[in-house]
């Protein structure tokens, strides 16, 4: 039975200030890339010339598997797997002090997914619709593979990349008037802190999907300022068990000569997990949100897949809003 799940659509824009692409959208160049011919025939008909081993270890292929192209849009997924891996399982058999760990290989000819992401290209507008463990950090990755070496699409000199654009609203008031980005601030537990002290994550992390939480990054940043381990340990061994930790950077904003560009930080921060990137306006208001451009959207879902058309809907639905709500120009 198919039910409804939260999601939200992140916005991205190409950036292209060495104009690389002369003038082409990177729109009209996936679609030009997915012609390309190789052995043979278009990589649109093979997906394993649109599948990337990832380096330096090449363990982890991240791969374009469905795309559907309208002729005004262009949909693909992203998805992650490493050939041959192991799921883990826990036996839940009864009466046992301790239930057995086993691993299980995938069924003959199948590989298990780690994770899938969804994406929509406009013109050089981007919409995400991100996974647990793959960003638009990936999908950078995945694009400036697919149409740099892959198909010779773009010059040998182009990355992809994805700013993000932040969101007025959210700001509540006039990009100008922002003091000071804040990253991260989530209140942490100091037990989960602490515990990442002592405890080897035995869960295996993929490279190239994994994502630090705001604990993990929390935690460096705390070494980082004191420089001591035994005084980082005395500190979170001091708070109320039970209680929050809360550790933000604060990036401030102070001159008065001239006005300052917000560009390099929507460049700099695009990346970092949703949630992670507030703001503290003129007159010491903080943003409760997220200040990059996003949108919130209800998906059907099969389980913990989406569906595939829904998806599509819901991120041309985020594109018509950003455009008549006058976040974006067409």
């Amino acid at each position: 039975m198919l039910k409804r799940k939260s999601h939200t659509v992140h916005y991205r824009r190409l950036s292209d200030f060495t104009n690389s692409m002369a003038g082409k959208t990177l729109e009209s160049c996936v679609r030009d890339a997915m012609k390309t011919v190789r052995n043979g025939s278009p990589i649109s008909g093979k997906w394993q010339e649109r599948a990337w081993e990832v380096p330096p270890d090449k363990s982890d292929t991240l791969l374009m598997n469905v795309y559907h192209d309208d002729g005004i849009s262009f949909f693909g997924d992203l998805t992650i797997y490493t050939l041959g891996f192991m799921q883990a399982l826990l036996r839940r058999d009864k009466n046992l002090p301790m239930l057995p760990v086993e691993q299980k290989p995938p069924p003959q000819g199948s590989e298990y997914i780690h994770s899938m992401m969804y994406w929509m290209v406009i013109g050089n507008h981007v919409l995400v619709l991100q996974s647990r463990s793959l960003t638009t950090k990936n999908l950078e990755q995945y694009l400036t593979w697919l149409l740099k070496e892959q198909t010779r699409e773009v010059p040998a000199n182009t990355n992809i990349t994805l700013d993000a654009k932040f969101d007025k609203a959210e700001v509540g008031g006039d990009l100008d008037d922002i003091s000071e980005i804040v990253v991260g601030g989530t209140g942490v537990r100091s037990s989960h802190l602490e515990s990442q002290l002592h405890t080897q994550v035995t869960e295996e992390n993929v490279g190239v999907g994994s994502r630090r939480s705001w604990g993990e990054r929390a935690l460096q940043i705390i070494r980082a300022i004191m420089s001591n381990e035994a005084d980082v340990k005395e500190l979170l061994q001091s708070i109320p068990e039970g209680a929050d930790i809360n550790v933000a950077v604060h990036i401030g904003y102070k001159t008065s000569k001239r006005k300052l560009s917000r560009a390099p930080m929507q460049h700099a921060l695009r990346n970092l997990p949703e949630g992670e990137v507030t703001a503290i306006g003129k007159f010491g208001r903080m943003t409760g949100n997220d200040i990059r451009l996003s949108y919130n959207v209800s998906v059907l879902c099969d389980g913990n897949l989406l569906d595939m058309q829904d998806v599509r809907k819901k991120l041309k639905s985020a594109y018509d809003y950003f455009v008549e709500n006058g976040k974006i120009e067409p």
